[in-house]
């Protein structure tokens, strides 16, 4: 009956843990219908597998706030031509993003402009606005 009840134990563990997992790496928070823009100054950026991550200090609306992002992971970034040194810490930027459906603030990064002026957007299938999260990127300079 102990081994039964710690077999048991273990299987739910295991599937609480997957589930888990896949709802972290689920983009079904994210509104892909909807592109939105936000400028701001950086406060944090990290461009790792499997998603980047960007924390974006605004002043727009509702007065000064940090706002958190994710997007794509290093792989797509690097394959636009992104390099570590395009965003720093302090950089004033503008980004396109995917809305959070629960209404919060922040979302899904499917573009920037840099404080040199440089655009990086993702191109959208089937022209839809804001695109999906494997979609590959473009890079236009200004």
């Amino acid at each position: 009956m102990r081994r039964a009840a710690a077999v048991l134990t273990g299987l739910l563990m295991s599937w609480f843990a997957v589930s888990l997992a896949q709802a972290h790496h689920s983009a079904v928070l994210y509104d892909f219908t909807q592109n939105q823009w936000m400028t701001g100054v950086v406060k944090e950026i990290r461009v790792i597998n499997p998603h980047m991550s960007l924390t974006l200090i605004v002043n727009e609306g509702k007065g000064p706030r940090e706002l958190s992002f994710e997007g794509h992971g290093v792989n797509n970034f690097y394959r636009v031509g992104w390099r570590a040194t395009m965003l720093k810490v302090g950089d004033r930027i503008k980004v396109r993003f995917n809305p959070r459906k629960d209404g919060r603030e922040g979302g899904f990064v499917n573009g920037f402009v840099t404080a040199q002026g440089q655009e990086i957007l993702f191109e959208t299938p089937g022209g839809l606005p804001g695109g999906a999260p494997a979609t590959p990127l473009v890079s236009k300079p200004n």
